[in-house]
């Protein structure tokens, strides 16, 4: 029986998104744009999914723009922002804390000529405020942060944010990164008082291959993907009912958990660290005391987080070392180091993620056999 502690990177989905999704692709198949009975019946599902997404986002259904996932929600928010033309400069205001999504688009636009600022991260991995409100001195095109950071769950206050921008440059856009707040912290978009917002269905308990960008309408913002004119021409293509139920499904069921989520994700996490102290284990806590719950990043003296992941995976128990789109390229861990940890303890990190279908017996499981690697592997 495997023991999975990723959740950050993806989560299973749940036995009713499962039913919802297989009977969706097997009754609701037609083409949503077609005009007959057929069409009108998958064009009907389709609204009142999108119905109830918008409701568990907190934002009206028309300010929903359904995408294959994160990447993509991230790419149109920069993108469409940065490009068009506007009266506000190509200047992008971001942090060294940012997710690849944001990290590599940033890059790309700098070949397009838009300027990018990286603003640094304080001790407890959220931008630095000072730096938000220097940079803020100049006239910026776009805002874009992280919102929950998935290396460390590190949580920026959009509070905050919104009262320096709404004080120094009123008119430039904020683009929250909220991929891994969505049912790990009460999160809603009318309420933020940001413009854009993206997520993705499978890190919540959907199957990949949806997510999410709102956009407030008082931002303006040009498609990436042109074609029939689908949602209202941000997004064409031809539109996936089944998906869209089944991220409603899964919504159904991560939102109204969130405060329980946190509240479990908090007990298996103290659980683990008691297991560790008491077993004499040496090891660093990388997550500030301020981070959402269900992510925790800890390092381990004297042993490789990739050497602890790869024996702990031979005993079928999954943890990462690293976000997974990043992981495997080999360049360290840029948040980390920008937080100011030295080599040896970013060398040693590792990512342990929650979830509501964990159990105290997994996570006791998990305690002794990095207890266990960790007296056989580590080195003085």
């Amino acid at each position: 029986m495997s023991i999975y502690l990723d959740h950050t990177a993806s989560t299973r989905p749940t036995p009713a998104v499962l039913e919802t999704y297989g009977r969706q692709l097997a009754e609701v198949y037609a083409n949503p744009s077609s005009p007959h009975q057929a069409g009108r019946d998958a064009e009907k599902s389709l609204l009142d999914s999108r119905k109830r997404i918008a409701k568990h986002l907190g934002c009206a259904p028309d300010s929903l723009i359904l995408t294959s996932g994160g990447s993509e929600s991230i790419n149109m928010a920069l993108k469409g922002c940065l490009l068009r033309s506007s009266r506000l400069p190509r200047r992008l205001l971001i942090s060294q804390g940012e997710h690849a999504a944001v990290w590599e688009t940033a890059a790309w636009l700098e070949t397009q000529g838009c300027k990018v600022e990286r603003l640094p991260l304080t001790g407890q991995g959220v931008v630095d405020l000072d730096a938000l409100d220097r940079a803020l001195r100049e006239p910026a095109g776009l805002i874009s942060l992280i919102l929950v950071n998935n290396e460390t769950g590190a949580v920026n206050d959009p509070a905050r944010i919104v009262a320096l921008r709404d004080r120094l440059s009123p008119k430039t856009p904020i683009h929250l990164d909220a991929v891994q707040a969505w049912g790990k912290i009460p999160i809603t978009f009318d309420a933020s008082g940001v413009d854009l917002l993206s997520g993705s269905g499978h890190k919540l308990g959907a199957p990949k291959g949806i997510g999410w960008l709102l956009r407030h309408p008082r931002c303006r913002l040009d498609a990436l993907v042109h074609g029939g004119g689908q949602q209202k021409g941000y997004r064409s293509g031809t539109e996936n009912p089944p998906l869209a139920a089944a991220l409603a499904a899964a919504l159904d069921e991560a939102i109204p958990g969130t405060e329980a989520l946190a509240r479990t994700a908090r007990s298996y996490s103290e659980l683990l660290l008691a297991e560790l102290d008491a077993a004499g284990t040496r090891y660093t806590v990388l997550s500030p005391p301020t981070r959402a719950w269900p992510i925790l990043a800890v390092s381990f003296a004297g042993l490789r987080g990739e050497t602890l992941v790869n024996a702990l995976s031979a005993e079928s128990i999954y943890i990462a070392s690293g976000s997974a789109c990043s992981s495997r390229r080999g360049k360290g861990n840029r948040v980390l180091t920008a937080m100011g940890f030295d080599a040896a303890t970013v060398l040693g990190a590792v990512r342990i993620s929650f979830a509501r279908t964990n159990t105290t017996d997994e996570i006791h499981s998990a305690a002794r056999a990095i207890n266990t690697a960790w007296r056989r592997l580590a080195r003085p």
